[in-house]
């Protein structure tokens, strides 16, 4: 109820905010930032000794979020949050600057998701935590799910396997690393009938749910 009007966007896929256990005074990168829901959120908990700042990578999604700041700055009295233009692979943001990373389901849409974690270990501090809720899989996808327009969209196409993410974080330097799957988000969105999830599975072998395959997973880990 807090929240400026259309930040959220209802594209999230877990809550990291919740998982990041945010401190006062703590410098907070949130990629991928849309309309601002998780920086607003953060912004309210790191108080006015903390920073929070969105990365997003088209003009029109900064310009919503940034209109929103007002409204922000009205209903908690802070002015401690900003948006930056910006890719997750080419984070704008200095080395060592930040304490915790954000994203919410926006690295499964990066081609290049080793890149991206080696940015986010680049702009940690030492000690620093990223805190991100993505889509992973449990198994392959099928081909002909790959290929969907609207799997892509979905977060669905674009992620990789549980195991994989575990691999990537470990070869970039992260310690201390924690995946909980959560598989009830995927059922929700069935369950409510969204129509990207629809179509996605209306296309499955017959028996299979998407469940099976797609999982929303919280990812917690560490730069020594």
């Amino acid at each position: 109820d807090r929240l400026p009007e259309g930040a959220n966007m209802g594209l999230s896929c877990g809550n990291p905010v919740a998982l990041a256990a945010l401190r006062e005074g703590q410098t907070v990168l949130d990629l991928g930032s849309g309309g601002g829901f998780d920086v607003f959120q953060a912004g309210e908990r790191v108080k006015a000794a903390g920073r929070v700042i969105g990365v997003d990578m088209t003009p029109e999604m900064l310009a919503k979020a940034r209109k929103n700041i007002a409204s922000y700055r009205e209903t908690t009295g802070l002015d401690n949050v900003e948006f930056r233009l910006g890719e997750i692979e080419h984070l704008p943001a200095a080395d060592n600057s930040v304490d915790v990373v954000l994203s919410n389901c926006v690295i499964n849409l990066s081609p290049d998701k080793a890149q991206v974690w080696r940015e986010i270990f680049r702009v940690l501090k030492p000690g620093g935590k990223a805190a991100v809720s993505d889509l992973a899989l449990l198994k392959p996808l099928p081909d002909n799910i790959r290929a969907l327009a609207a799997a892509l969209v979905g977060c669905v196409a674009g992620a990789i396997l549980v195991d994989a993410s575990a691999a990537l974080l470990e070869k970039t330097g992260f310690s201390d690393i924690k995946l909980t799957p959560k598989p009830g988000y995927v059922q929700s969105m069935q369950d409510w009938n969204d129509p990207l999830y629809a179509e996605i599975a209306a296309l499955l072998p017959q028996g299979e749910d998407l469940a099976d395959y797609v999982v929303s997973l919280s990812i917690e880990a560490f730069k020594p």
